[in-house]
């Protein structure tokens, strides 16, 4: 929404259609925080095959995804001790239907990154909340722990 210059006087305006948008438009984003570094502050020497794991798993089931180049963070383990990490951010906008039918294999990789990479917690964001795993899944029948 867009004001005519008056903050009294909103002019309603379709952004889209303004734009030229013509494919629809998607409004939930899905967000995974690939780790470089264990909770204890070990880089796990892999992270660049789970960012690629986490793209192909979002592309398959809403159509595309993003990794950003990796953010700098900081996050406090068990044991108190600061660690200073770069996650890459991945992320899609979802196609609902096709991506909440996947949700057990979605689950299935977090709690597989979180297992393999020696995570305190693995994070993920749904539109505007925040989810940490700390509690992860046994590996299934057949695969490595």
């Amino acid at each position: 929404m867009e004001t005519n210059g008056t903050p009294n006087e909103p002019v309603r305006i379709e952004l889209g259609e303004a734009l030229g948008a013509n494919a629809g438009i998607a409004a939930q984003c899905f967000t995974i925080y690939v780790p470089n570094k264990d909770k204890v502050g070990k880089e796990i020497g892999n992270q660049r095959a789970w960012v690629l794991e986490a793209l192909d798993l979002m592309t398959r089931f809403n159509g595309g995804a993003t990794a950003m180049p990796p953010v700098e963070g900081a996050w406090r383990n068990e044991h108190g001790e600061t660690i200073w990490d770069h996650p890459v951010v991945v992320y899609s906008y979802l196609k609902p239907d096709v991506f909440f039918a996947n949700l057990p294999i979605i689950r299935e990789f977090l709690h597989r990154m979180g297992r393999e990479t020696n995570q305190g917690e693995v994070a993920f964001e749904f539109e505007t909340r925040f989810y940490l795993i700390s509690v992860y899944d046994p590996p299934a029948s057949g695969e490595e722990s």
